[in-house]
């Protein structure tokens, strides 16, 4: 099983991460312009259960929205929002609210992959993805 994981015959990847790339939403600060392109496979983010006021690009009217984003986890401590789940997912509220405060790690960055990948192209349309595992699925050492 273990051989066929990293030849990536077999999918292990718990869900997805949108929009590591924009900066809109939170997801910029003093120190990156989009703060998912720093991101890197092996990193940890918090998932977080938050609403969000979204403006409508073509009204330019702001409406409530509920979100699951993506927190990096550096040096032990929350910092910047990186992305976050498909919104399909955010709307589920059993899902998004068992989600919430959940550690997961950055499996798979779907930009590095070869040209003709579907996940990149994928990725372009969603302006950059990521694949993630839960950790609360690891199972403890004894």
């Amino acid at each position: 099983m273990a051989q066929e994981v990293l030849q990536g015959v077999v999918d292990v990847r718990d869900g997805e991460l949108v929009g590591l790339k924009a900066s809109s939403l939170g997801r910029s600060c003093e120190r990156h312009v989009a703060c998912g392109q720093q991101l890197e496979v092996g990193d940890f983010v918090r998932l977080k259960w938050e609403i969000v006021l979204v403006v409508d690009d073509a009204t330019g009217v702001a409406a409530p929205e509920v979100v699951v984003k993506a927190v990096l986890i550096e040096h032990g401590q929350e910092s910047c929002t990186v992305g976050f789940l498909p919104r399909h997912i955010a709307l589920r509220p059993l899902i998004s609210t068992r989600l919430d405060g959940q550690l997961a790690q950055v499996i798979e960055l779907y930009d590095t992959l070869g040209e003709d990948c579907y996940k990149r192209t994928k990725s372009i349309r969603n302006h950059g993805m990521a694949a993630y595992i839960h950790l609360n699925n690891v199972p403890l050492m004894e």
